[in-house]
């Protein structure tokens, strides 16, 4: 870099070998910002000019949790049952997998078992809603009992 390029970005004193206050002190004449007016401007000015103001905020009521937590330990106590019988099923599909285990297995096998999981995970992702978690994990719970099946006739 050059020194030229340096010397912007050096730190200024006033004149005089003053201290620091003193340079605050020049900065005494300018108009503070609570003295400017307060006017908005820019595109969204009209909008939010035109938008109506926010309703009261009751301070005695309390929000009401966007998440039940009954329901959501519901869905994590279903999951973890669903993820260690998934396990025992992979332990032994990986015995299939690598011994005499017909040609259809390996896909069939694997791709019942990415969809039990991603189903299981929309659960989580829509554990807000009433029903809908539940049914996916009844679809879940299916994909497993599909991976079960899938062992016993290979």
């Amino acid at each position: 870099m050059s020194p030229g390029k340096l010397s912007t970005f050096a730190i200024r004193r006033p004149a005089g070998g003053g201290s620091a206050d003193a340079a605050t002190d020049q900065g005494a004449d300018l108009p503070r910002q609570s003295d400017a007016p307060q006017t908005e401007t820019g595109p969204l000015a009209a909008v939010r000019a035109t938008a109506a103001p926010a309703p009261p905020v009751d301070p005695s009521r309390p929000e009401a949790p966007a998440v039940r937590l009954r329901r959501l330990a519901g869905v994590a106590a279903w999951a973890l049952a669903l993820v260690l019988a998934g396990v025992a099923s992979a332990i032994v599909g990986l015995f299939q997998i690598f011994g005499d285990g017909p040609d259809w297995f390996t896909p069939a096998f694997i791709s019942c078992g990415v969809a039990g999981m991603m189903l299981a995970m929309m659960a989580f992702a829509t554990v807000r809603f009433r029903g809908v978690p539940w049914m996916f994990m009844a679809a879940s719970t299916i994909t497993l009992l599909a991976a079960f099946v899938m062992l016993r006739l290979a």
